[in-house]
């Protein structure tokens, strides 16, 4: 199709999350907004590495199949309410 792109986000992800590993860069854990499986591996080594918080899927509708047996610890949905609550941008009320 003329005109369409596709990026290479996941691997720009994943190659960024390594390099800073490798170079021992200090960070917290990691919280990824996905439902896409090609993050699993990732995730799983995360997990060992104690660096994983948590992944976010954008609705119960739209996360692979591969997340499966994360625990529910390791994952919610961004449609939860309790989640929408915590990252939506709250507004200031003028004066």
């Amino acid at each position: 199709m003329v005109g369409l792109k596709k990026g290479n986000v996941d691997s720009d992800i994943i190659f960024s999350v390594m390099k800073r590993l490798y170079k021992k860069e200090g960070f917290g854990k990691i919280i990824l907004v996905s439902g896409d499986g090609d993050y699993k591996m990732l995730v799983d080594f995360l997990i060992e590495e104690n660096k994983f918080e948590k992944m976010l899927f954008p609705s119960k509708k739209n996360s692979s199949s591969l997340y499966q047996k994360l625990g529910s610890a390791y994952f919610d949905y961004l449609d939860n309410k309790d989640i929408k609550n915590k990252i939506e941008v709250k507004k200031k009320r003028a004066p």
